[in-house]
C-alpha cells in the first residue's frame, strides 16, 4: 500500500488520458504515491465541485481552476489544453495542501482506498459513527485484507498530524471495535467474494481473481501481509480466497478460536494454516512446538484449497470435533489418530481409491462423508464401529458384496450409496438392506428408510444368500476333506 506520510516528496498527479463514455468526457488521473500507483475517473463538474469546497474552507484562490466553456467544450484541442489545465491544478493544488491533505482532497483521489494512512483513518471515522450500533446487532465483521494490512502498518508508526487534527480519524476507534468482535471474514476486496474456477477436464487449478489488482491500483491481494493481534476475543476466522501465509501474527487466536474456515486460498500443506505466522513451517518431527497448538479449536474447514496430504501439523488441532477437507486433491489420510475428539470427518470431492485400515485412525468417528472419490472397495471400513453416518455416494463401488464389510457395523443408521455403478442394479434398495441382518428397518438408504416391500425381498434375498453360503461350504468340504 502507498504511504503518503513516507513518499510525500515522491507523490506525483497526472492525467494521461481522456475517457469518453456515452458521450461524457472523464479525465483518468494517475496517482503515484512511492511504488504504488492508481487512476481515477472524473469529469470537469467534479473538479469544479471540489474547488468550490477549497475556495470556500481551505483558502484556495478561486482563479486556479480552469475556467468552464459553454460552446466549443468537445473539440479535440479545447479538451486537450483543459486536460493540461486540469493536470497542473492538481499538482498545484497537491504542494498547496500537502501537509493537511484535507478530506475533500484525499477522497477525491481516492487515497482513502489504497494509501495505509488515510484507509484507516476513514474506517475509523466510519466506526466512530456507527462501530457501536454494528456491534450491538452483530460481533462478525467482514475486512478486505487491504484493511487488514493498513491497520497492521499503521500500528508501526507515530500517530501522523492529519489524525491528531479530527478526533474522528482517531485510531482507537479501530482498535476498541477489533477487540470487541466475535466473528471476522478476511476477503481479497471489501464486500466480494474471488472467483476461482476450476476445469473440469484436466482438475487444472484456475485462479481468476487471487492475483488480480485490487480496484484500478497495481496493488495484489495475495501479496498484502497482516496480522490479527488485535482481535482479543475472536472466535470465528473465516478466510476467503487469501494465502494464510500472509499471516505475520495471530496474537492471542491460538487460545481464544474455537473455528477456523480456509476457503480457495492455494493452500497445499495443513502446515501453512497450522503454523500460518511461523517463518519455518516445515519443522523437525521432534520439534513441533506445543506452544503453537490451537488448544480450543473445535471446528476446522479447510475446503476447496489444494490439499495434496493431511501432514503431522494436524496434531496443533488436538480439540478438532469436526474436520471438512472438501474440494482438494488427497488421496490419503495420515495423522489423525492424534485427534482424539474428532467424530466428523468430510472428504467430499477428493481422490480417495483406498480407506486400508482406517479404524486405526478414526476410532471415535461417528460420521464420515467420502462422497464423490474414487472408492470400490469398503473393507477397510468394517472395523469403524462407532460410526452412525456414512456417505459413499458417487464413488465407484460396482459389487454389492462390498456392502457386507460396513453391514456388520453395530451403530450405523444412515447410508448414502446413490451415484454408484451398484445403485443401477435390480432390487438395489433390497438387495443392500438384506446385508443389515436382524437391523435393516433401522437403516436409512439413502435418505429414507425401507417400505414393507423392500423388508420382505431384502429378507429372501438374505435367505437366498445364506443357503448359497451353505451349499458352497458343502461342495468346499467334499472336495477337500482335511
Amino acid at each position: 500500500m502507498s504511504n503518503y506520510q513516507l513518499h510525500a516528496n515522491e507523490t506525483t498527479i497526472s492525467i494521461p488520458r481522456i475517457i469518453t463514455v456515452d458521450s461524457v468526457n472523464y479525465y483518468e488521473i494517475l496517482v503515484k504515491c512511492g511504488q504504488v500507483m492508481w487512476t481515477v475517473n472524473h469529469r470537469y463538474r467534479d473538479f469544479a465541485e471540489l474547488h468550490d469546497r477549497l475556495v470556500s474552507e481551505r483558502g484556495v484562490s478561486k482563479d486556479k481552476l480552469p475556467p468552464k466553456k459553454v460552446l466549443g467544450n468537445k473539440s479535440p484541442t479545447f479538451l486537450k489544453k483543459r486536460q493540461e489545465a486540469l493536470e497542473q491544478y492538481l499538482k498545484e493544488m497537491l504542494i498547496f495542501l500537502k501537509v493537511t491533505m484535507p478530506r475533500e482532497f484525499v477522497e477525491f483521489l481516492d487515497f482513502h482506498r489504497y494509501d495505509i494512512i488515510f484507509l484507516v483513518q476513514h474506517l475509523a471515522s466510519s466506526l466512530f459513527l456507527r462501530g457501536d450500533a454494528f456491534l450491538a446487532k452483530s460481533k462478525k465483521y467482514g475486512f478486505s485484507v487491504l484493511e487488514l494490512h493498513a491497520i497492521s502498518e499503521r500500528m508501526k508508526i507515530p500517530c501522523p498530524a492529519t489524525e491528531a487534527a479530527c478526533s474522528n480519524y482517531n485510531f482507537s476507534h479501530i482498535l476498541d471495535f477489533c477487540a470487541q468482535l466475535e466473528t471476522i471474514i478476511v476477503l481479497p476486496t471489501k464486500n466480494s467474494l474471488p472467483t476461482i474456477l476450476y476445469d473440469d477436464d484436466t482438475d487444472k487449478y484456475i485462479p481468476h481473481a487471487l492475483h488480480k489488482p485490487i480496484g484500478s491500483s497495481n496493488l495484489i491481494p495475495v501479496q498484502l501481509r497482516y496480522e490479527l493481534s488485535v482481535f482479543k476475543v475472536l472466535r470465528n476466522l473465516i478466510i476467503y480466497g487469501v494465502p494464510t501465509e500472509n499471516i505475520q501474527n495471530v496474537g492471542a487466536l491460538r487460545e481464544t478460536l474455537s473455528r477456523i474456515e480456509v476457503y480457495k486460498s492455494e493452500t497445499k500443506k495443513i502446515c501453512q494454516i497450522a503454523l500460518c505466522d511461523n517463518v519455518h513451517k516445515d519443522a523437525a518431527e521432534d520439534e513441533l512446538d506445543k506452544s503453537k497448538q490451537w488448544k480450543h479449536l473445535r471446528h476446522a474447514v479447510f475446503k476447496e484449497n489444494q490439499l495434496t496430504a493431511i501432514d503431522r501439523t494436524i496434531r496443533l488441532f488436538p480439540s478438532v470435533k469436526d474436520l471438512v477437507l472438501d474440494k482438494n486433491k488427497l488421496e490419503s489420510i495420515a495423522h489423525l489418530s492424534h485427534l482424539n475428539n474428532l467424530q466428523i470427518l468430510s472428504l467430499r470431492c477428493n481422490r480417495i481409491a483406498q480407506c486400508a485400515n482406517w479404524h486405526v485412525q478414526l476410532g471415535n468417528l461417528v460420521t464420515l462423508n467420502l462422497s464423490q472419490n474414487r472408492i470400490r472397495l469398503l473393507e477397510g471400513l468394517a472395523k469403524l464401529y462407532s460410526l452412525v453416518n456414512l456417505d459413499l455416494s458417487c464413488n465407484l463401488i460396482d459389487d454389492i458384496n462390498e456392502i457386507d464389510y460396513i453391514g456388520n457395523l453395530p451403530l450405523l443408521e444412515n447410508l448414502r450409496l446413490m451415484g454408484n455403478p451398484v445403485a443401477g442394479g435390480v432390487d438395489y434398495r433390497a438387495r443392500v438392506l438384506s446385508r443389515f441382518g436382524d437391523r435393516l428397518q433401522e437403516i436409512y438408504l439413502d435418505n429414507e428408510k425401507g417400505n414393507q416391500t423392500e423388508y420382505d425381498m431384502a429378507l429372501v434375498h438374505s435367505a437366498l444368500r445364506i443357503s448359497a453360503q451353505k451349499s458352497h461350504r458343502k461342495l468346499h468340504s467334499l472336495l477337500d476333506p482335511s
